[in-house]
């Protein structure tokens, strides 16, 4: 197919958000940049919809940077080839000037040509080079922020309807992803005496990426008996083994489980959560916390999102390429190890990377994080409150 080199009006964009969680909510700085483009003196007149996978859309209903939301059913009605055929009908409906694409898969790029889509804009790569209009080179991970390659999209977009770069904000300064999140009041019975801090044990893409048992029980442990905190745990169910360990392994906290547990025994030191709330709920959840450990997943992008001081861990993953981005983060990874970063869904080595960043390193990283918060907010230091 031809590629694309004159210039022609654009007004009507699709975006479509990646699939991961962690990525949607990294592509967000290209919708801040799309909606202030169009929002500068003699900036192009932009209609802007988002095309997000249904377990996401919560994050961006009522969106203000986006027009109009169009929900992806997969699973569900999007699913197969005929789901693909029926979701190119629903963009082809819209007369979509230019589509870009978030997801770096075949099927995407497959569905925007079947849709008739005259400027296909997205990344190369699984051979669907032919079906964009505008295929981009994509660099080695991890040499620039995922968020910044999202970034490239836009810049795509504005040498394609020939916009004036002088009256457009620059690409590279948009700020850090921020999401609205559902408006649902604080969960009751969070404000006490004692901090109320989220820990996400689980991660979706393999254990390569999870922080094991034992530091992660030294750091809880620690925690509610020298910081005075309640952990709150978060996830979905596939995080149950990982739960059902940690239980194991810290037998002396006490414990409360389910989507009452919270106010069921308000008393307890572990709230565990995981698998019985939804995104909406656990967005709430993050609002009401005061700090949010976990592993390098989709709620670690969620909770920096929404401002939360967040902790993110990272083994086999790369920091330089999908850290989180925040008024208030901080990242441990694990140093000595010429393997990392690795990708793999499981660890191969010896040696695995995670298991060497103790519960104390982690502790330790907390308080600075939760110092500088305090000290930027103009606050003052709480003094800790052990169990």
């Amino acid at each position: 197919m031809p590629r694309s080199s004159d210039v022609r009006p654009v007004s009507r964009v699709l975006v479509v958000a990646p699939n991961w969680l962690g990525d949607a909510v990294m592509m967000t700085p290209l919708l801040t940049w799309l909606d202030a483009a169009r929002r500068a003196p003699g900036g192009p007149a932009l209609r802007l919809t988002l095309a997000v996978r249904a377990s996401w859309a919560p994050l961006f209903t009522g969106d203000p940077r986006c027009d109009e939301l169009i929900v992806v059913e997969r699973p569900g009605s999007h699913d197969g080839w005929r789901g693909l055929a029926r979701q190119a009908a629903q963009w082809r409906a819209r007369r979509f000037d230019a589509v870009l694409l978030g997801p770096p898969s075949l099927r995407a790029g497959l569905t925007a040509a079947l849709a008739g889509i005259p400027f296909r804009i997205g990344h190369r790569g699984d051979g669907r080079g032919l079906l964009l209009t505008d295929a981009l080179p994509r660099e080695t991970r991890g040499r620039r922020h995922f968020s910044r390659e999202m970034l490239d999209l836009g810049a795509a977009l504005a040498r394609v309807g020939g916009w004036d770069p002088g009256r457009l904000p620059p690409v590279d300064d948009t700020g850090p992803a921020r999401l609205a999140g559902p408006a649902v009041p604080p969960p009751s019975n969070v404000v006490g005496a004692r901090p109320l801090w989220a820990l996400g044990p689980g991660t979706t893409y393999g254990p390569a990426k999870t922080w094991p048992t034992r530091p992660t029980a030294a750091f809880v442990s620690a925690a509610v008996t020298e910081e005075g905190a309640r952990i709150l745990l978060l996830g979905d169910g596939n995080a149950a083994p990982l739960v059902a360990a940690l239980r194991t392994a810290a037998p002396q906290l006490k414990w409360a489980a389910g989507a009452d547990a919270v106010t069921a025994a308000p008393d307890a030191d572990i709230f565990d959560l995981t698998g019985v709330t939804g995104l909406p709920e656990a967005v709430s959840w993050l609002r009401a916390c005061g700090l949010y450990v976990g592993n390098d997943s989709g709620l670690m992008h969620v909770a920096a999102a929404l401002g939360t001081p967040t902790l993110g861990l990272f083994g086999s993953s790369n920091p330089d390429w999908t850290r989180p981005t925040g008024p208030h983060v901080e990242i441990l990874a694990a140093d000595g190890f010429p393997c990392r970063p690795c990708y793999r869904r499981t660890c191969n080595q010896p040696v695995f990377c995670l298991d060497t960043i103790e519960g104390r390193d982690v502790l330790t990283a907390a308080r600075g994080l939760l110092g500088r918060v305090t000290a930027a907010r103009g606050g003052v230091v709480p003094e800790r409150k052990a169990r």
